[in-house]
């Protein structure tokens, strides 16, 4: 059987599997061919952030706030079906059904029944699992017990976790977008283009960590949690930020994963295990 962990985020699709590991953007587009035809083309992923540049082009983000988004619900199957296309392009024996743990925002459970519906629609699953996202950090970490705060494109996410179970956790609409939509709609997209402009991230790098820190340090109090704090997501590789939330969160040691943008993903795959 096939293992997918799989982490379908606001800005981007992460997916970590027997056969390797990738990203893709969480993007949808269509555009209009013009008057010769009537063809419309569409595209998810990387060709749909090829064709933002291309004339007539409309473009979807089908999860918002780390959640599928129900009039999407055709985009986000798209996104689903790239991903495991993706793994089985690289898979020996084809014939073999896929076992996925898939991440939600802790505070999107309502969405569960509903995502696992839609990805056991692809031929290929045998079974899917729905988990807070947060978690598969602290799996990944081949750890049990701890607080992880993941910082998103569309939310951060503060979970306290003890012997594998969740005690607590919310999802907090302080994430990258507040500084990566200063920059531009797309410039999560870029990596190069967000150290180009430092002078904005580091910014509104201070704003978002003096938010994220009184919910952590709330948190961590309301559960005697002290010291270590395992931070993942792909905002903490924003420019600025690790140095501004350090810096509010000095009686607290942070650890970064080595790949915080796969971090959740890794851990999934590993429960998929």
């Amino acid at each position: 059987m096939v293992k997918i962990g799989l982490d379908i985020g606001t800005g981007f699709v992460k997916c970590v599997s027997d056969h390797g590991s990738f990203r893709f953007p969480s993007l949808y587009t269509r555009r209009i061919n013009g008057q010769w035809t009537k063809a419309v083309s569409e595209a998810v992923g990387d060709k749909a952030a090829r064709m933002l540049k291309t004339k007539g082009t409309t473009a979807i983000s089908p999860i918002c706030r780390g959640r599928p988004q129900k009039q999407y619900q055709k985009q986000v199957g798209l996104l689903v079906a790239e991903a495991i296309g993706r793994v089985y392009r690289a898979v020996q024996a084809p014939a073999e059904k896929a076992r996925i743990v898939v991440g939600l925002p802790y505070e999107a459970a309502s969405c569960k029944n509903a995502l696992t519906k839609l990805i056991c629609q692809e031929s290929r699953v045998e079974s899917c699992d729905v988990v807070a996202q947060a978690a598969g950090t602290l799996v990944g970490m081949r750890r049990n017990t701890g607080m992880v705060v993941s910082i998103g494109q569309g939310t951060s996410e503060i979970v306290v976790i003890e012997d594998n179970k969740i005690l607590d956790g919310r999802s907090l609409e302080w994430a990258s977008e507040f500084i990566t939509h200063k920059i531009g709609r797309f410039a999560h997209l870029d990596t190069k283009l967000l150290v180009q402009h430092k002078d904005i991230c580091s910014r509104y790098a201070k704003a978002l960590a003096e938010n994220l820190a009184i919910e952590v340090i709330d948190m961590a109090s309301a559960h005697g949690h002290e010291q270590e704090i395992i931070v993942s997501g792909g905002g903490i590789l924003i420019p600025r930020v690790r140095q501004e939330l350090a810096g509010r969160l000095k009686g607290f040691n942070l650890v970064v994963p080595e790949d915080p943008v796969m971090s959740n993903a890794a851990g999934l795959y590993i429960m998929a295990r």
